[in-house]
């Protein structure tokens, strides 16, 4: 009986001496930052129409357990958004769509550090997975069914709106599951700097470029042209170490 007691004890002992390795390796944080997202496409037949890039917003909850003091595992589960926007030209201008597409997004990525204790540069490289979550179309288009006003004989016609009048329209994007991909795989890359504070806190800047490599589009039509999107992110943020945040006594959370 005593010999029982004597091995959870020591089960005990190294469940506590393992949990609190990990707690000093593992951060958590929070993170935001500016993106921009161009999507990678042709126009293909479509004359007169072009596809630029829109800036939008991330939030993420990176979470880092360091496996020495220049490699590490992160993910980074994130909210993100991904805009562009459809523009028509010369004989069409004034018609275009704006996509505001947001994805919850979850990166995993090895991150290597380089540089003194506090003060560090950074690589991050990895894939990820997003699932396209919502979006909301904005844009005008002429309107068919509303003519407008005649145009007298001979006078010369500079854009496509002088014959329908303009259509506004501003609402939720509606899925089509015959089309949409809704889940979306790519890979990730990024750069920064970051400052250990107290041994506590972690702070960054980074640059990280996301790219797609699932096409928006199920296969459901002949002679489809395949859409990526390419991302850009800036952001900043603060790790906390788990360890040192419930302690008195700080701890390095790397070495």
């Amino acid at each position: 009986m005593k010999s029982k007691h004597l091995s959870f004890a020591v089960l005990l002992w190294c469940l506590n001496m393992i949990t609190q390795a990990a707690q000093a390796q593992l951060e958590v944080g929070v993170s935001g930052g500016y993106t921009n997202n161009y999507l990678r496409t042709s126009t293909g037949y479509r004359t007169f129409t072009k596809y630029d890039n829109r800036s939008g917003f991330v939030i993420g909850i990176p979470v880092r357990y360091h496996v020495n003091n220049w490699l590490a595992i992160q993910a980074d589960p994130s909210y993100i958004q991904k805009n562009y926007e459809i523009k028509r030209t010369h004989f069409y201008d004034g018609i275009y769509q704006r996509n505001t597409i947001s994805y919850i997004q979850l990166p995993l990525m090895a991150h290597f550090s380089f540089g003194g204790k506090k003060l560090k540069g950074f690589l991050n490289a990895g894939g990820y997975a997003g699932y396209w979550a919502g979006g909301r179309i904005k844009g005008v288009m002429a309107n068919v069914f509303n003519s407008g006003p005649d145009i007298p004989a001979g006078e010369q016609i500079y854009k496509y709106l002088q014959f329908n009048q303009a259509y506004e329209y501003n609402e939720k994007y509606e899925f089509d599951s015959r089309r949409d991909r809704r889940i979306e795989l790519g890979l990730v890359g990024g750069i920064g700097v970051e400052y250990l504070l107290a041994d506590k806190f972690r702070f960054f800047v980074e640059g990280r470029y996301y790219y797609g490599l699932s096409d928006q589009q199920k296969n459901y039509m002949v002679n489809q042209i395949p859409r990526y999107n390419d991302t850009y992110v800036l952001q900043a943020g603060c790790l906390f170490s788990v360890r040192n945040l419930f302690h008195h006594a700080p701890v390095a959370a790397s070495k």
